[in-house]
Parts: structure tokens; C-alpha cells; sequence
């Protein structure tokens, strides 16, 4: 490994031991900070051509007759609740805490079931784009014509490199003429293939997350950001270190986000089962006061951080494992499993440990950017993964939550 990619600074065993417990420490309240509504973005840090996601998730799931089903047997549980004698409001409050409680746990059995559902398509629709894009782009063999087959290949692509070309802050950031642009191929040409190998995972990747959802609209805004910065400060650090090829460091970031844009797509549903599983119950068991009290629940977050911390190094796994990895770029399959595992920093390659220090960097940055992050844990966080405070100091002013395209 190049140690330019590491601190030279050397740590306690003492210190070394402490940062692995601030880790986890840290990376818990991460989870709850994903959830927590009451923490924002700092608008100003978003890209705002990377961060427009016109288009919904793309998902091969049919979930047309369930949705049918659930919204039929709660529109008739609202119609004959009309009907019903009003509680009073100790009676009803008590009675919404046991039933949402219920409802819980239950959805995080629905949620997780999901989540390790057999068919990976079912889990997160990552389609072959991904390892066809990086069995060629790393190197003199990207054409305009083999990104072009691409589009071709994957509808969502393609909709959403017209998305991108079609901006005016596109045209404006690269100094090219607005142009109407309808066809994904001469779309190709007018971003240029340097700027094309550096946005195409992004790209790829924004149909996968969900960001219509009323329910965790501000989840997946969050979720964006935080691959948005691990993409590209591990792209900076491969740079800072001379790699040929640093442009790799973006598809290892949002590779990396996965697992998360998953759990996020899967939770309104999830929770709808296991509301309409515990109405069943109650009409089965002819609890009527509790069936019809089921009309007021409302999806409730506070089960998402556990899954988070628990489901999205799995899930990602099984991603990396579901994607077929052509010999030129086995070493990031190689990188992302490092991170995945938790392999020591100084043990991994340079991409993995670039990878750790994107991650590292994106959970400290987005968390900091909302108060957060406790102070005390700062220098344990980044030695973790052997990260000075001039690292800290260059991943910061290069504002990594935004790509500077090539004109």
C-alpha cells in the first residue's frame, strides 16, 4: 500500500482500543441521525444536479396487488370506523401505544424478511450496468459507443443522463450552449467522456433510491448525500495519492451506499403489511375496538435505525456477490469487501482503505453539518482510519458534496 494514504502518525494501543468503541458509538447515532427528521442537510453543501431526482425507484417488484388489498381492507376499516362511539382520549391513547407497538414489531420482521428476501432483484434492483460500466471505463478502452450501448441496455440510464444534459445548470457549469437534447447517445457526446466516467455510476444509480415516498422522503435525501461524498473523497484520495485511475473511487462509494437505499425503498411497505397483518388479527379474534383504532396508525421511523445498523453491511454484501466482477477490477470488489468487514486499515489495499476514509469523512461531515457529531469522538472517528487533520482539512475544501465537471 502507499502510505501517502495513511497518517504517519503513529497510535496507542490504548487510543487504538478506544477508537474502535467510539466507531460503534458512532456509527448507532449515524443510524438514528438518518432517521431523525429534526437533523437536515446544509442545503449548501448539495449538488443541485446530482440531487435532482426527478425519477422514482426503479424496481422489478410487482407490488400493484398488495398495495390493491392493503388500501381496500383500510378504506373499509376507516368506512366502519365512521360508525363507531368515540373513545375518550386516555382509552384511545393507550390504546394507539399497544397497537403501534404491535405493528412494530412486526414490520421490523417485515422489513427484515424483505431485506433478505432470496430473489436480489427483489431486495434492490442493481442491474448489470454496474459491471458492464467498470469492466471497460477504467482505462483506454471507454468509447462513446460502448457508453452508448449502455443507455441502450438500461432505460433509466438513459432518462437520466437527458435529465442531466437538458439542465440549465449543467450547461451553465460547463460552459456549453442549452441544447434540447432527446437522444441519449448524442447526450454522451455533449457531457464528454471524462466527465462520463465520473458521473455514469451516479447515474446508474439514482432510479435505485426512492425519493417520492412522503415517509422517508428526508431519509432518502440523506442517503443520497452521504454516497454523493463517499464517491467522491474516495475518488480524492486516490488522487491525493497518484492512482491512475481515481475515477474508480466513485462506483466504490456508491457501490458502498447500497445497502441503504434498500432498506429506505422497502420501509413504507413493510410497515403497511404489518399494520394490515395486526387489523386481521384483531377482526379475527373479533376485536372490533382495536380494529377500528387501527384506521389512526401512522408509519412510525423509530424501528429503521436498528435495521439500518443491522441490514446494510448484508445487504450490500449480497449486492457485491450478485454483481458479475470482470478480472481488470476485481480489486474493488476486493476494496468494498475490506470495508464491509471491517478489515483494519492498515491492512487493506489502497482502494479499501481510501473507501474507509470516504466513509469515515461523509458520516463526520453530514453529522457535523447539523451538530451532531460530539467533538469527543472526532479524533478517535478518523483514527480509526488513520486520518490526520490535514486530511480532514483537504476532504473539506474540496466540498465534496458537489463534483466539478470538466468544460
Amino acid at each position: 500500500m502507499s502510505a501517502s494514504i495513511l497518517s504517519n502518525k503513529n497510535y496507542s494501543q490504548t487510543v487504538i482500543e478506544q477508537a474502535v468503541k467510539v466507531c460503534k458509538q458512532v456509527e448507532n447515532r449515524h443510524a438514528k441521525w438518518i432517521v431523525n427528521h429534526k437533523y437536515l442537510l446544509d442545503q449548501n453543501e448539495i449538488d443541485p444536479l446530482l440531487s435532482q431526482q426527478g425519477t422514482s425507484c426503479d424496481t422489478n417488484v410487482d407490488e400493484k396487488g398488495r398495495i390493491a388489498d392493503n388500501q381496500r381492507i383500510l378504506l373499509a376499516c376507516e368506512q366502519m370506523r365512521v360508525n363507531e362511539r368515540q373513545f375518550t382520549a386516555d382509552i384511545k391513547q393507550a390504546r394507539h401505544s399497544k397497537i403501534l407497538a404491535q405493528t412494530l414489531k412486526m414490520a421490523i420482521v417485515a422489513l427484515e424478511n424483505r431485506c433478505n428476501h432470496p430473489d436480489m432483484l427483489r431486495v434492490l434492483n442493481v442491474h448489470t450496468g454496474f459491471a458492464d460500466f467498470a469492466s471497460f471505463a477504467y482505462g483506454p478502452n471507454l468509447t462513446f459507443q460502448k457508453l452508448g450501448s449502455l443507455t441502450s441496455a438500461h432505460n433509466s440510464f438513459a432518462m437520466n443522463i437527458l435529465e442531466l444534459v437538458n439542465n440549465p445548470r449543467f450547461c451553465k457549469q460547463t460552459q456549453k450552449k442549452p441544447s434540447n437534447i432527446s437522444d441519449a447517445k448524442t447526450a454522451i457526446g455533449f457531457i464528454g467522456i471524462e466527465n462520463c466516467r465520473m458521473l455514469s455510476p451516479l447515474l446508474m444509480a439514482k432510479p435505485l433510491l426512492n425519493l417520492t415516498d412522503k415517509n422517508t422522503k428526508l431519509i432518502a435525501a440523506k442517503m443520497w448525500q452521504h454516497s454523493i461524498i463517499m464517491a467522491n473523497v474516495t475518488r480524492m484520495r486516490l488522487q491525493h495519492i497518484g492512482y491512475k485511475e481515481p475515477d474508480e473511487g466513485v462506483l466504490l462509494g456508491v457501490l458502498r451506499g447500497l445497502g441503504q437505499f434498500a432498506i429506505c425503498n422497502h420501509f413504507t411497505h413493510a410497515f403497511e403489511d404489518a399494520l394490515v397483518s395486526v387489523m386481521q388479527t384483531f377482526r379475527e379474534k373479533e376485536q372490533m375496538d382495536d380494529y377500528f383504532a387501527c384506521a389512526d396508525i401512522r408509519p412510525s421511523l423509530s424501528f429503521l435505525p436498528a435495521v439500518i445498523e443491522a441490514w446494510e453491511k448484508p445487504i450490500t454484501k449480497r449486492i457485491i456477490e450478485h454483481m458479475d466482477w470482470s478480472a481488470n477490477v476485481l480489486h474493488l470488489k476486493t476494496a468494498l469487501e475490506e470495508d464491509l468487514n471491517n478489515v483494519p486499515v492498515h491492512t487493506r489495499s489502497k482502494h479499501g482503505a481510501a473507501l474507509g476514509q470516504a466513509r469515515t469523512y461523509a458520516i463526520f461531515d453530514t453529522m457535523a453539518r447539523s451538530n451532531a457529531f460530539l467533538n469527543d469522538d472526532t479524533g478517535y472517528w478518523f483514527a480509526n482510519m488513520r486520518m490526520d487533520s490535514d486530511m480532514i482539512k483537504m476532504a473539506k475544501m474540496s466540498q465534496p458534496g458537489k463534483f466539478t465537471l470538466a468544460t
